[in-house]
């Protein structure tokens, strides 16, 4: 399952620094490349310059000083068929789960394990290549 998704460019967003170290031994260590910042304005810079070239977004639905929808929405309005994976600590509400639903996109509730990300992220790789 995961094979297909091998060698993604995947940015990753998330404020919490030991986890967006360990995320991205995770991802690096499944065989990506990975371009992880830790806040809404890096990633809406590299998103700027960048998003034609990612394969998946994977973020955090909480971080400073833009949330994790906002810059989800402005990478869905430079590529509208981007696949993501949000994550979040907490319970998001049932509209932002019908939304991610509907562009093909996945939710992980905090904490998850390493194989649950890999999962999600090939999840969306797949559905994205089965809409395109």
């Amino acid at each position: 399952m995961l094979k297909d998704a091998m060698g993604l460019k995947i940015l990753l967003v998330d404020d919490e620094v030991h986890i967006l170290r360990l995320l991205t031994r995770v991802l690096v260590q499944a065989g990506h490349y990975v371009f992880a910042v830790d806040n809404g304005d890096a990633a809406r810079e590299y998103l700027a310059e960048s998003a034609a070239d990612l394969d998946a977004i994977l973020l955090d639905v909480v971080i400073p000083p833009r949330g994790g929808i906002e810059v989800l929405d402005d990478a869905l309005a430079r590529r509208p068929e981007m696949p993501f994976v949000l994550m979040s600590g907490e319970a998001i509400e049932t509209s932002l789960r019908q939304r991610i639903a509907a562009v093909n996109g996945s939710f992980l509730g905090k904490p998850f394990r390493p194989d649950d990300l890999l999962r999600a992220l090939a999840d969306v790789i797949t559905n994205n290549r089965d809409e395109g």
